[in-house]
C-alpha cells in the first residue's frame, strides 16, 4: 500500500509501477476478469480499478474483451514475480554473487599486463598515468569501507567499551586520566609550538609574516566582537585553525598533497565538461560565445542534478557523515552543526540544511549561527565550477572549500559561543527523516530544478553587483580626479583597507589576470613589464607579486554578501518559522564571521606560500589552467 500511495501522488507512473510490483495489466484499455487472478488478488484488483477510475475520470471504459496470448503472458509474468518475491533473499544473494564473480573476472583482466594495465610498478606521479593503480586502490578502499561498516566498526567499539569498563574502576587508570585532564594544556601548547617552529624554520620571506599579522588581528577582532567572550571554548577555536593550517600546508608545501589536489581539480574539470553536450544541444554549437548565460549555467544545472542523485542514493549522506564525525571529535562541536559544516563543502547554503532540516527548530541560537556561518563561508560545488571555468586553479579552490568547513565552526563559536546544552545528538541526526524522491529520474529532475533557481540568482546578483561596483568606481575616480589622482577608485580603496588579509577583486577578473600573467611569463616579457621597460595598457590590471593570485584564490572562496543573507534567512525561515526572530538577529553577525573565515584561510595560505617550492613552480607553469 505504501507503493500505491507513491503511485497515487504520481499518476503518470501508476501503471508502470504496478505492473512491476503486482503484475497488473500493462495498459488501461486491457481489462481482464480471469477467475484465477480474481481469486488470488481480488482486493488488489479493486484498488487498481479505483486508481484507474480516479486517474481517468470522465472517460468511458472499453469492453472487457481480452487477448488470450496477452492474458497468458500476464499470468506467466505474475507467477515469476511471485516466485521472486517469495525467494527474495535467495534472488538478491544470487544477483550479488553473479556481480561479484563478474567483477573479479574483469579485475583480473584489468590487472594483467596482456589485457589491461597492472597496478605495479607505479611510474612517476602516482595520480597521473597510473589508471591501473587507481582501480586497484579504489577496489581495496571499497572493500575496507564495506568491511568497516559490516563488522570492523562494531568490533572496535566493543573493544574500546571493554577497555573502558575494565579501567574505570582501576585506581591507577583513574589517577592517570585525572592527571592527563589536568595537564591537557601541555598537549595544546606542544601543538602550538610545533606550528610555530614549522613556520619559523620554513618561512623565508619577511613579507609572508604580514599574513601572520592578519591571523592574529582576525582572532583579536573576533574576540572583541564576541557575544559572550567569557564563554569562548578556546580549544574549539584553536583546533579549527590547526586543521586549516594543516590542510594549507598539505596543498601548498607537500608535493604529494599538491599532486593529489591538482589531480582532483583536473578530474573535476573534466567531469564538468560533460555539461558541454547538453549545452550544445539546447543552445547550439556557438553557446560558448555567451559564456556565463549558456556555458556556466549549464554546468551548474548538470552538477546540481548529479549531486541530488547522489543524495537520493545515499552516497552524499555517507561521505558527509564521516567528515562531520571527524570534525565533531576534533572540535567538540555538536552533531547537527558539524553535519551542516561538512555538507557545505559539497553543496550550497540552501541545500546543506536539508541534512538536518527536522532538527533546525530544536537548535540553540549558537548552533543556528554556526549553520549560517557555514553557508556564508563556503561555496557549493556548482559555484566552484563557475570559478574554475573563469581560470581559477581548481586544486586551490577545492582546498579552500575544504579548509572553510572547520574555519566556519571556529569563527562561529568565537563570535557567538555556546551557552546552552544542545538537544541534537548523533542519534537524532541519524534518525532524522529525509525528503523522499521516487526514483533516480525524479532526483535528477528535482536537482536540475533547484540548480535553475541558483542560476537565476547568480545572473541577477552579477548584473547588480558589477553594475553598482562600476558606478562606485567611476564616482570615486571622478572625485579623486579633481585632485589629479583619477587612478584611485572603489576597488583600490578596498584593497588598502583589507591589505593585511587580501586584496578585493572578482574571481572573473582574477582569471583574466592569471591568464595574462602566465602569457607574459611564458614569452619571457614579464620582467620587462615588471621593471617598467614595457607598459601594460592603463585599463589592464596586473598582480605583480607572485603570492597575490594564491592569496586571492583563498580569500574569495566564500559567499558572504547581503544577497546570500537574504537567501539564508528565507530558507532557514521555512525550516524553522518559530525561530525567525533569532535568525534575523544573528544573521549580520554570521555574515561578518563568514567574511572572517575567508580572510583567515587566505592569511594562512599567504603565510605558507613559497615561490621557490616545487608545488608553486608547477602552478606557475600554467598546469592547472583550463
Amino acid at each position: 500500500m505504501a507503493k500505491r500511495s507513491i503511485a497515487h501522488e504520481n499518476p503518470a507512473f501508476v501503471l508502470d509501477l504496478l505492473s512491476y510490483t503486482i503484475g497488473n495489466r500493462d495498459e488501461m484499455i486491457v481489462t481482464t476478469k480471469l477467475d484465477e487472478i480474481e481469486k488470488e488478488e481480488s482486493g488488489n484488483e479493486a484498488d487498481d480499478d479505483d486508481d484507474d477510475d480516479n486517474n481517468n475520470g470522465g472517460f468511458e471504459k472499453l469492453s472487457e474483451k481480452s487477448n488470450p496470448i496477452g492474458l497468458f503472458v500476464l499470468e506467466i509474468r505474475q507467477k515469476i514475480v511471485q516466485i521472486i518475491e517469495k525467494e527474495k533473499d535467495v534472488t538478491t544473494f544470487g544477483l550479488k554473487l553473479i556481480f561479484i564473480i563478474g567483477f573479479i573476472i574483469y579485475f583480473g583482466f584489468a590487472m594483467s599486463s596482456k589485457y589491461g594495465k597492472p597496478a605495479f610498478p607505479i611510474d612517476g606521479n602516482v595520480f597521473h598515468g597510473n589508471s591501473g593503480f587507481a582501480l586497484f586502490f579504489l577496489v581495496i578502499f571499497t572493500i575496507f569501507v564495506i568491511a568497516w561498516e559490516k563488522f570492523l566498526s562494531r568490533y572496535i567499539d566493543h573493544l574500546f567499551e571493554s577497555i573502558s569498563i575494565s579501567t574505570e574502576q582501576n585506581e591507577s587508570w583513574i589517577t592517570i586520566r585525572s592527571i592527563m585532564h589536568r595537564f591537557s594544556w601541555v598537549g595544546h601548547l606542544l601543538v602550538f609550538l610545533a606550528i610555530a617552529l614549522y613556520v619559523g624554520l620554513t618561512v623565508n620571506r619577511a613579507r609572508n609574516y604580514v599574513s601572520l599579522i592578519g591571523i592574529f588581528t582576525l582572532i583579536l577582532l573576533g574576540t572583541i566582537g564576541s557575544k559572550h567572550p567569557h564563554r569562548i571554548r578556546w580549544t574549539t577555536i584553536f583546533y579549527s585553525f590547526v586543521i586549516q593550517f594543516t590542510l594549507a600546508a598539505v596543498v601548498i608545501r607537500l608535493e604529494f598533497g599538491f599532486q593529489f589536489f591538482d589531480f582532483l581539480g583536473k578530474v573535476v574539470s573534466q567531469f564538468m565538461h560533460n555539461a558541454d553536450s547538453g549545452a550544445a544541444f539546447v543552445f547550439g554549437k556557438t553557446y560558448e560565445e555567451h559564456f556565463f548565460v549558456f556555458k556556466v549555467t549549464s554546468i551548474i544545472i548538470f552538477l546540481g542534478s548529479v549531486i541530488n542523485v547522489l543524495y537520493y542514493l545515499g552516497v552524499m549522506q555517507y561521505i558527509i557523515g564521516k567528515i562531520a564525525w571527524l570534525m565533531q571529535k576534533c572540535l567538540n562541536t555538536t552533531a547537527a552543526e558539524s553535519m551542516n559544516a561538512a555538507a557545505n563543502i559539497f553543496v550550497g547554503m540552501s541545500e546543506a540544511p536539508l541534512m538536518i532540516m527536522p532538527l533546525i527548530p530544536k537548535m540553540t541560537t549558537s548552533e543556528l549561527h554556526a549553520v549560517l556561518v557555514g553557508g556564508f563561508s563556503t561555496m557549493s560545488g556548482s559555484i566552484l565550477a563557475t570559478f574554475i571555468f573563469f581560470g581559477v586553479p581548481a586544486n586551490h579552490l577545492i582546498a579552500a572549500s575544504v579548509m572553510a568547513a572547520p574555519g566556519a565552526l571556529g569563527f562561529a563559536k568565537l563570535l557567538l559561543p555556546e551557552i546552552h546544552r544542545s538537544k541534537t545528538t548523533w542519534e537524532t541526526v541519524k534518525n532524522a527523516p529525509r525528503p523522499e524522491q521516487h526514483n533516480v529520474i525524479d532526483a535528477l529532475l528535482t536537482g536540475a530544478g533547484h540548480a535553475l533557481k541558483i542560476c537565476g540568482y547568480l545572473i541577477a546578483n552579477l548584473i547588480a553587483f558589477i553594475s553598482v561596483l562600476h558606478f562606485a568606481d567611476v564616482t570615486i575616480s571622478w572625485l579623486f580626479g579633481l585632485i589629479h589622482h583619477p587612478e584611485i577608485n572603489f576597488q583600490s580603496l578596498l584593497g588598502l583597507v583589507f591589505y593585511p588579509f587580501s586584496v578585493f577583486i572578482a574571481y572573473q577578473e582574477l582569471g583574466k589576470i592569471r591568464k595574462l600573467r602566465n602569457e607574459l611569463i611564458l614569452n619571457n616579457t614579464f620582467p620587462l613589464y615588471l621593471n617598467g621597460t614595457l607598459k601594460l595598457p592603463s585599463d589592464t590590471p596586473m598582480l605583480w607579486e607572485d603570492c597575490s593570485t594564491i592569496i586571492l584564490t583563498y580569500a574569495l572562496c566564500g559567499f558572504s554578501n547581503f544577497g546570500a543573507m537574504g537567501i539564508a534567512l528565507a530558507v532557514m525561515g521555512v525550516f524553522a518559522p518559530t525561530r525567525k526572530r533569532a535568525l534575523t538577529k544573528i544573521a549580520p553577525r554570521a555574515l561578518i564571521a563568514g567574511c572572517m573565515v575567508s580572510l583567515m584561510t587566505a592569511s594562512i595560505a599567504g603565510l605558507l606560500y613559497d615561490p621557490y617550492h616545487g608545488t608553486v613552480q608547477i602552478l606557475n607553469s600554467n598546469s592547472t589552467l583550463l
